[in-house]
């Protein structure tokens, strides 16, 4: 988000929370719809910076008709608000003022009514399958989200998908890139929908009105960078919002600050610096090496961080109390501490759907027990490297995923033979026990700065490369 979209999303949600409790949702809702168009990058295959948040929008809503038990009659109308508000959007290109919501002009009225028909039909029939063989449809919806996040995080399939969209734009597919096809918050909107459709087919019983799931799920703050939020947590906070400013208020600027300090002072002062795919030929001693790999850590952290901080200060404001994100993980004296702390909400999304699951499947086969030691490895390099596709599909976020999984691999079975001796040291030798603290700590940073090479360097020769400069 650059600083304007911040100061317009401040304002906004503040003017949102004065509003009577009658009109807020509504606008809100409406609110959250334009936000969505604004925040969205400018792509240059014509009319994309339009149709990606229609298709964040159409997704969205798709997946809740087939989820929702709601009966309420408001559902209706907040359909109606999204479509007045994408409509809204639309009719920029006839006033002349398309630079506003949108980064170019949206598309004519005649493509327009087009993508917005295929999309009532499409509703149609979700609405329809989803008094058939829910766990099928619902399954199939899982699928589709995990075969689009794949698509977009595959360098050689998007850059195919650019080819496409150009082609059907009528633009030259030879200027094809990987950066044509930047699509504002779908990872996180991917995995907060997974996270509904998984649950609706376990069992458990969602009936969140239109309006507020659209919310939850496109909420501007977090759309960008997160947090992931749960819905049932997110609603109540929804459900809680009145027209009075609290004493949040105050504590939503101190945190906005603290996250425009880090972002746009400490991050883009360390990037200066940082390593990065462009210079990583020039850090030839290992000492500058190694403080150009710390900078990027520092750079990757402070940016990140104070994303979230922005994204949790600008959700006080409306009251909603989206949650931690970070808790000082370089200062964590292991890895798992260290995974425990840093992208928290990823990190137990992964746990709930992906780590926790798969551990209690491997644990229930009783006629082949596999040891211990072989489930921990699985599921948590299966974990590690789930979190590095997530980043994207290619061989470096795949070994940046296993370096950081054999890791928490190495550090559970190390535990299992020390804790003992580390219990010890804790309740009788103070003094050497804060000694290996500080040991412990130092290990896991300079762990997980050589990790982030495999991060920052896209090239994987260059990154070996690199690697070995270190030492």
């Amino acid at each position: 988000m650059l600083l304007s979209d911040i100061l317009i999303l401040a304002i906004g949600l503040i003017l949102l929370r004065v509003l009577p409790r009658k009109m807020q949702r509504k606008l809100f809702l409406f609110f959250t719809v334009l936000f969505i168009f604004k925040l969205q990058p400018a792509v240059p295959i014509r009319n994309f910076d339009f149709w990606f948040p229609f298709l964040s929008l159409s997704v969205t809503i798709l997946c809740w008709q087939l989820c929702s038990r709601s009966k309420q009659k408001g559902d209706f109308t907040d359909l109606l608000v999204i479509l007045g508000a994408i409509a809204s959007v639309e009719l920029t290109r006839l006033l002349d003022i398309s630079n506003f919501l949108t980064k170019t002009r949206p598309p004519q009225i005649q493509l327009f009514l087009i993508g917005l028909l295929i999309f009532l039909l499409l509703l149609c029939l979700a609405r329809f399958l989803r008094f058939r063989n829910q766990k099928i449809i619902l399954t199939s919806g899982i699928i589709f989200l995990i075969f689009l996040l794949i698509l977009l995080k595959t360098p050689s399939l998007t850059q195919d998908i650019s080819r496409f969209l150009r082609m059907i734009s009528g633009q030259s597919a030879e200027n094809a890139a990987i950066s044509d096809v930047r699509w504002l918050g779908i990872s996180y909107l991917v995995f907060r929908l997974l996270a509904v459709l998984i649950d609706t087919r376990n069992g458990r019983k969602f009936s969140m009105p239109l309006g507020d799931f659209l919310i939850y799920v496109c909420f501007p703050p977090a759309l960008s960078a997160g947090p992931i939020d749960r819905y049932d947590r997110f609603s109540k906070d929804l459900n809680a919002v009145s027209g009075e400013l609290s004493g949040d208020f105050m504590a939503a600027f101190e945190r906005i600050s603290v996250g425009l300090f880090k972002k746009f002072i400490l991050a883009d002062s360390l990037s200066i610096v940082a390593l990065s795919s462009q210079n990583s030929h020039l850090w030839i001693h290992p000492f500058w090496a190694w403080c150009a790999l710390f900078f990027y850590g520092l750079q990757i952290y402070f940016d990140f961080s104070g994303y979230s901080d922005i994204a949790i200060g600008l959700g006080r404001l409306i009251g909603i109390h989206l949650p931690e994100n970070f808790q000082h993980p370089y200062l964590k004296p292991d890895i798992s501490k260290f995974w425990n702390n840093w992208h928290m909400t990823l990190t137990q999304w992964i746990r709930s759907y992906v780590f926790n699951p798969m551990t209690r499947k491997m644990r229930s086969n009783k006629a082949h027990p596999l040891p211990p030691w072989l489930i921990i490895l699985v599921t948590q390099m299966t974990t590690m490297l789930i979190i590095g596709l997530w980043h994207g599909v290619t061989v470096n976020f795949l070994i940046w995923g296993a370096w950081n999984g054999f890791g928490l691999f190495f550090h559970q079975q190390y535990y299992q033979i020390t804790k003992n001796w580390i219990t010890e040291l804790q309740e009788h030798k103070r003094l050497l026990y804060h000694a290996y603290t500080i040991l412990s700590t130092t290990v896991t940073i300079f762990f997980v700065m050589a990790g982030w090479i495999w991060f920052v360097i896209p090239s994987t020769g260059d990154a070996l490369q690199f690697f070995s400069r270190l030492f």
